[in-house]
Parts: C-alpha cells; sequence; structure tokens
C-alpha cells in the first residue's frame, strides 16, 4: 500500500510538472505572438508617417478657388473625366492633415460635373489618375462654406482621397 501512494505521488508530481511544462510552453508562444504583432503594428506606424512624411514633402498646387492639391501616390490608371462616375474612399480631417477624422468612407460614387459633391472636390480630383492617393486642401468657399461639419465655421477641410474608379 506505502508502495502504491508513493508511486501515485510520483506519477501526480510527473503530471502537475508536465502541466507545468506545458503551460510555460503556451505561455512563451504567446509572448511570442504578442511580440510578433507589436513589430507589425509598429512596422505599419513606421510606413504610415513615412507616408505622411512623403506627402508633406510634396508640394501643394494651387487651383481656381484656392483648392490645393497634393498626389501622396499617383495613379497608373485612367484620368478622371467630367460627366463620368468616380468611385473613390476619403478622410475628411478636422484643422489639418494629421488632425481628428470627422467623415471617411471606403466606397464613395458620384458623377464629376454634376454638383453631387462640394465643388473643391469637383477642381480638386480634375487631372487624378485612378488607383492615385491626393491630399486636398478646400477652403470654406469652395467646401461647406460657414456650416460647421466638425471641423469649426469657415474651417478648412483637409481630404485624403483615393481613387478607386472612374
Amino acid at each position: 500500500r506505502l508502495r502504491l501512494n508513493k508511486q501515485k505521488k510520483k506519477e501526480r508530481k510527473k503530471k502537475k510538472k508536465e502541466e507545468l511544462k506545458a503551460t510555460k510552453k503556451k505561455e512563451e508562444e504567446q509572448k511570442q505572438k504578442l511580440k510578433i504583432e507589436k513589430q507589425k503594428l509598429l512596422m505599419d506606424r513606421q510606413k504610415q508617417k513615412k507616408l505622411e512624411k512623403k506627402g508633406s514633402h510634396h508640394e501643394f498646387k494651387f487651383t481656381h478657388r484656392g483648392v490645393q492639391y497634393c498626389d501622396v501616390i499617383e495613379g497608373t490608371g485612367p484620368v478622371v473625366q467630367d460627366k463620368k462616375k468616380v468611385r473613390v474612399k476619403y478622410k475628411l480631417r478636422a484643422k489639418n492633415e494629421s488632425g481628428k477624422i470627422i467623415d471617411s468612407n471606403n466606397n464613395f460614387t458620384f458623377k464629376m460635373g454634376k454638383g453631387m459633391v462640394i465643388p473643391g472636390w469637383e477642381v480638386g480630383l480634375l487631372r487624378m489618375k485612378q488607383g492615385g492617393t491626393r491630399h486636398l486642401i478646400v477652403p470654406p468657399g469652395a467646401g461647406y462654406k460657414n456650416k460647421n461639419i466638425g471641423a469649426g465655421v469657415g474651417a478648412d477641410l483637409y481630404f485624403e482621397i483615393t481613387l478607386l474608379s472612374c
């Protein structure tokens, strides 16, 4: 009987050791996964910062109505044409190109030259190529005038627009 108890104790101890070992292995794997996720997140942030820097190194071009634009990524597809359907994804930010996002859409469609969007878009998207990303700064006169849409009354509007199709 005594031998059986000792043997059972040894078996329990051995089982506990194996369970502990398995738990430690799982924890180590989890730590490794977290480390990889952190590295990916850091790389994504670095890419975003590079894009932002890249965008800020480009000169903004002025158009009529005070609209300014800057091609962050020049597209390789067809050019936007008047009276044609255009599909974009965009972000509208308050104050500047790194401000709080006050509006966005990943699949917005409209017809150019039909007054379906603010005049700043009609002017700022001219000659843009499909696949490109453009920053637009739209003054109140070519935007929502003195209406407060989240950026303040009479504020300039900062858009980041990617042309998906035209």
